[in-house]
């Protein structure tokens, strides 16, 4: 067994060595990065693509496909955080966001057709869905939902998960992430370990008659695409009715896992939702909705609630919008869906086949990679439990075999791929592992089997 010293040395060697690898072959990139670092905080205005030594810098893309600025080619499984569903340069989409910018303008002080259009398909394909409204984030989506229940309850506190992500609204940012909020407004949210029914319980007896909402991923997507438990949205969906709670299920991330979202699958009806990420074709947009007494309060004929936004549902994100929605076929989706866990289970398969202690958690078309021996089953184990050293050599290592994802592990599957890109990702995983297998039983024995 080596020393503590030797181990350093080894950690430092491995890593040099992948980053330098990265280095030799992006050197347009670093020279991007030397001018973002003169005009940029870190050379960065968006930490969750952000990795060392430096990120990719994209210079086009096309389906599943990207190239960066040294004409280096990569598949894409990052899609933007599950964004990019139907791949880069989807015909229609492009087709739509042109007719839209041919009719003369991106951005009205008046609606367009498109955005009823819209609407329709949302609420019909969203059984929460009695009336929807339109916004340019996900963050936003989540404020105004969580605004929205706290204005009909008449109730301030709400109650999220350890290690959720809900976005940048202050009422929700977990707290090592919190510096620079106020104390006092973290006194109003309850936080609550994932698939702990008996805890959420607890939760709401202990707060009873002060509570606004409770706001549930259907799927732990930053924490590491951590599913829910049998019967834990259920029981969620049925304690909150019991306690006059409004429920509002972020569906941000899951809407892609089935036309009805997560709560289809579950076969549950919240109160509120948000959906983004795939609702708007790759443009800025997302939106909140639910029970029609909800949404009323931002009726302006009896306003209760005030929501303005200069580019919500502008005529460019409407009409991606709308061009995404009705290519978001039952078809597609299982088909996505399969293609996601042939890739799950042939990553699972390669280190069994390896010995390597990782697992690979997720639905459908969403996975992520974790190298823990500690099962992965929430937000603290994920953070606590999974290797971050390793997983930045697996990432970079990925990266310089071509397959592009994020940092923390994460795999998602897009439009344009077949077998032919999952063969190609598992080719890659597998060449990664073999050549960090030596690093990880050396320095990291509780991974090797």
């Amino acid at each position: 067994m080596a020393t503590t010293g030797q181990q350093q040395k080894l950690l430092e060697e491995v890593r040099n060595r992948v980053e330098t690898e990265y280095q030799k072959k992006t050197p347009k990139g670093a020279g991007i990065m030397e001018k973002a670092y003169r005009v940029l905080p870190g050379g960065d205005t968006r930490r969750s693509i952000f990795f060392f030594p430096y990120p990719l810098w994209i210079k086009n893309a096309d389906g599943c496909h990207l190239w960066d600025e040294d004409g280096n080619q990569y598949l894409d499984f990052h899609n933007c955080y599950t964004v990019m569903m139907l791949g880069h340069g989807n015909p229609a989409v492009k087709a739509a966001m042109k007719s839209a910018i041919d009719e003369g303008t991106t951005a009205l002080g008046a609606f367009k057709s498109s955005v009823v259009r819209w609407a329709d398909i949302l609420c019909e394909r969203l059984v929460s869905f009695d009336q929807v409204r339109f916004t340019n984030t996900g963050s936003e989506a989540i404020m105004l939902a969580i605004r929205a229940a706290r204005a009909f309850t008449g109730k301030d506190k709400i109650i999220m998960e350890e290690g959720g992500y809900h976005g940048c609204y202050d009422a929700v940012v977990f707290p090592p992430d919190s510096n620079g909020l106020p104390t006092s407004l973290m006194k109003d949210t309850i936080i609550v370990p994932h698939n702990d029914n008996a805890a959420l319980e607890q939760a709401i007896m202990e707060n009873r008659g002060q509570v606004a909402a409770l706001v549930l991923e259907g799927l732990m997507g930053a924490a590491g695409m951590i599913p829910p438990a049998d019967g834990y949205l259920e029981f969620a969906r049925k304690i909150t009715a019991e306690y006059d709670i409004l429920f509002i299920q972020d569906e941000i991330i899951t809407f892609r896992l089935d036309q009805g979202g997560m709560q289809h699958l579950k076969g549950i009806r919240p109160d509120l939702t948000t959906v983004g990420k795939i609702v708007a074709g790759g443009t800025p947009g997302a939106a909140f909705g639910g029970r029609r007494d909800i949404m009323q309060q931002f009726s302006p004929e009896a306003p209760r609630v005030h929501h303005a936004g200069t580019l919500n549902a502008n005529p460019l994100t409407a009409a991606a919008g709308v061009a995404q929605l009705e290519q978001t076929t039952p078809e597609l989706i299982d088909r996505l869906n399969a293609l996601g866990e042939s890739l799950a289970n042939g990553i699972r398969t390669i280190f069994a086949r390896n010995g390597i202690r990782a697992q690979v958690t997720g639905m459908g078309s969403l996975m992520n990679v974790h190298f823990s021996p500690v099962p992965i089953v929430d937000g603290r184990t994920a953070r606590e439990q999974s290797n971050k050293d390793v997983l930045h050599l697996f990432h970079l290592s990925l990266v310089n075999h071509g397959i592009l994802t994020p940092e923390r592990g994460m795999f998602c599957i897009s439009a344009p791929m077949s077998d032919k890109e999952i063969r190609a990702a598992l080719d890659a995983v597998e060449d990664v592992i073999i050549d960090l297998k030596p690093y990880i039983v050396e320095l990291w024995p509780d991974l090797s089997v």
